[in-house]
């Protein structure tokens, strides 16, 4: 990759920036550039390659030394309907149907005109990504919320098609990419456009002038102090999320006067064991219950992840154990559990209560209510996928729930324009990815696989086109002009 862009100027001055900039006089270096992409996850990865794509000279910067974010880490699943693999399946899908499946958890809530653009665009990003090397595989699980079997998966999951895409990105001239260079703050001229942005970089300080800015810098997972603010009830979850995370892109737009929505949802988690790491869910989903360190069940097990997630964490030292019967611990891997003496095994529930300390009459009411619930298929907390039976020899494993991201953040329109409280375009700046309006509006309650990722490439996409071919000063506010606001119901 070409690593200085040919109509960047370098040179070194004294400056003074406004208090929007958030920085002080300092020695710096002033580029120029015509799209700036602040972070590189996947949002900030596809609006990089997108922008390049329609000619433009592009400038992206990374605060960590590697690029990829929350993707890297991802299961590299999004949902897409009436995908090639899907055909290859004779399976019948429609854009309605994944938007209604997007908007139903959250009873309808979310803004539809975003579900809509992101379901019109799923299966055209995921050939997208395929022009660079990404290889989709359709998922044979039907995934918590979904009517259809859309899931596909990345090959080498998130890192692998974190890899497909930084080869694209090398093989773009127009692009420099700068790691270990995090943003600071943007610059806005007297009519509150952005025009900018400073940076500290491995050299020193830098200001960046641009056409547009693109904002990529992910949610606030990775700052406690935003979580605590907005998200109480899982700032104690275990934090399995990008460490470059941490907000600042959200709180540069409310400066500018953006408008925020959904600052209180979140995609969790529901299974975590320190020491080996996120936990097979089928361990609860084929009959295995919780119990938590007062010896009490709390909630169905046979339910969302993200769900599960703030339950786990509402109990007493945010810790339960995940208990199961023999013939559920046959269908996983437990290897690793036993290994570093993580799996208990005991023949009889008194055994049990011994061996992790829970209260042994207790446990036994437990046990015996969820076989009663087995036989009459009436289960205490409502639980609709009930094992045939629930018997010795018993499992169990300690757990908690981790945190993987936020799903608050900026309020953009169908074109990625950050919008004002009052909907006004706020001139020269996008947005994509985490740092953006997620589809959760109940807190973690209405997260489905694969939506972030999804939102994140569709919308990184698209902010990066625009970037490149709209003119700071004459953006408009873009409505979404599809069908499929009117019939978006069951």
């Amino acid at each position: 990759m070409k690593r200085l862009l040919s109509i960047l100027l370098s040179l070194t001055l004294v400056f003074s920036l406004s208090a929007a900039a958030g920085a002080e006089t300092a020695e710096a270096s002033v580029v120029q550039t015509q799209v700036l992409v602040i972070g590189g996850g996947g949002a900030g990865i596809s609006a990089a390659i997108a922008a390049a794509e329609q000619g433009a000279q592009v400038l992206l910067l990374e605060k960590l030394g590697y690029l990829g974010g929350a993707t890297i880490i991802s299961g590299g699943k999004i949902p897409a309907a009436n995908s090639k693999q899907q055909q290859e399946k004779g399976i019948e899908d429609s854009v309605e149907a994944l938007a209604r499946d997007i908007l139903r958890p959250s009873n309808y809530s979310a803004r539809q005109e975003l579900v809509y653009t992101v379901a019109e665009n799923a299966t055209p990003v995921a050939e997208w990504l395929e022009s660079m090397g990404v290889v989709w595989t359709l998922m044979d699980s039907l995934y918590y919320g979904q009517t259809e079997y859309r899931m596909l998966n990345a090959e080498g999951n998130g890192a692998g098609m974190t890899s497909k895409m930084i080869d694209r990105l090398n093989s773009l001239e127009n692009v420099t990419v700068m790691l270990e260079t995090t943003g600071t703050g943007l610059i806005t001229n007297q009519a509150n456009e952005v025009i900018g942005a400073t940076a500290e970089g491995k050299d020193g300080s830098m200001v960046i002038y641009a056409d547009n800015v693109v904002l990529a810098t992910s949610g606030f997972a990775a700052n406690k102090e935003m979580l605590e603010k907005y998200i109480p009830e899982i700032v104690d979850a275990y934090p399995m999320v990008a460490p470059g995370a941490t907000g600042e892109g959200i709180l540069w737009g409310m400066e500018l006067g953006a408008a925020v929505e959904n600052m209180h949802a979140y995609q969790g988690y529901g299974f975590y064991c320190e020491g080996v790491g996120a936990m097979d869910q089928g361990l609860a989903d084929r009959g295995g219950i919780m119990v938590n360190l007062n010896t009490e069940r709390f909630c169905d097990e046979h339910n969302g992840y993200s769900q599960i997630a703030p339950h786990v964490i509402a109990q007493p030292e945010h810790h339960v154990y995940l208990i199961f019967d023999e013939a559920n611990a046959q269908q996983s891997d437990l290897s690793a559990y036993e290994e570093k003496g993580l799996l208990i095994k005991a023949d009889t529930v008194a055994e049990l209560a011994e061996k992790t300390g829970l209260d042994a009459e207790k446990l036994e009411k437990v046990v015996e209510e969820y076989r009663e619930g087995i036989e009459k298929g009436e289960d205490k907390f409502n639980r609709t996928l009930l094992p045939d039976s629930f018997e010795a020899p018993f499992y169990a494993i300690y757990m908690t729930a981790d945190l993987r991201h936020t799903q608050g953040g900026l309020v953009t329109d169908v074109a990625a324009h950050v919008l004002t409280e009052d909907n006004e375009v706020i001139q020269g700046l996008y947005a994509a990815g985490g740092v953006t309006e997620g589809f959760s509006t109940r807190a973690g309650a209405d997260y489905m696989s694969g939506n972030g990722l999804l939102q994140a490439l569709v919308f990184g996409k698209i902010a990066g086109e625009r970037a490149a071919t709209e003119t700071r000063g004459s953006q408009e506010y873009v409505p979404y002009t599809g069908t499929g606001l009117d019939n978006y119901k069951d």
